[in-house]
């Protein structure tokens, strides 16, 4: 085709050398050839050469595909809450110097520990808010992993403080129909702990 463009039916115009993607199949490529009505000749990202018709791929906009895929800031949380418990259970085995070493519990409690130190190498960089959610991010990964677990029992350490965190904690523990709450053991955890029961039906 002589023309420098090719314009389908409902108007967009595919020039040689566009960036362009799939509506149908993952992927996309670049336009080589414009072949005609309705139809280029597209190289693949994966190298191969086909011909598409234009109501089969659209004009790739890099920002629209960032806008696609961009998550929110309570997603990107609950992610880094996620990998952090994932890299606390890798690493449950090695005790760092310094901590105590967790009394060995029946299998059916699981224990968490809010304090900030606890969950990220430098909180300096976290604003109060942030940090409350943070906390708030990882307790709920915590209580859905210890229900899918099938945990009896999980005791949420939050500290003493000016008891932001636990009213915080017990607040989300109020959306939960299958558990019970209550102070922890003050023998072993003072004031500074909430037990959580998970309820079997």
């Amino acid at each position: 085709m002589s023309s420098a463009y090719l314009r389908d039916m409902v108007g967009r115009t595919f020039s040689k050398g566009d960036r362009i993607a799939f509506l149908d199949e993952v992927g996309g490529g670049v336009v080589l050839d414009l072949l005609g009505p309705g139809r280029l000749r597209v190289r693949t990202d994966d190298g191969f050469e086909l011909v598409k018709l234009t109501k089969e791929v659209v004009l790739f906009d890099r920002q629209v595909a960032e806008q696609a895929y961009r998550i929110s800031d309570h997603q990107a949380g609950m992610v880094a809450a996620n990998d952090v418990m994932e890299e606390k259970r890798r690493r449950k085995s090695s005790i760092r110097p310094g901590k105590t070493p967790k009394k060995a519990d029946d299998g059916g409690v699981a224990e968490v520990d809010l304090h900030l130190h606890e969950l990220v190498e430098d909180e300096s960089r976290l604003s109060q808010g942030e940090k409350l959610r943070y906390q708030l991010a990882y307790f709920e990964r915590s209580l859905e992993a210890a229900i899918r677990d099938g945990k009896r029992k999980l005791i949420v350490i939050h500290g003493v403080g000016e008891g932001v965190l636990r009213e915080e904690v017990r607040k989300v523990l109020q959306y939960y129909e299958n558990v019970r709450f209550h102070d922890g053991d003050m023998s072993r955890y003072g004031v500074g702990a909430t037990e959580v029961e998970i309820l079997r039906h």
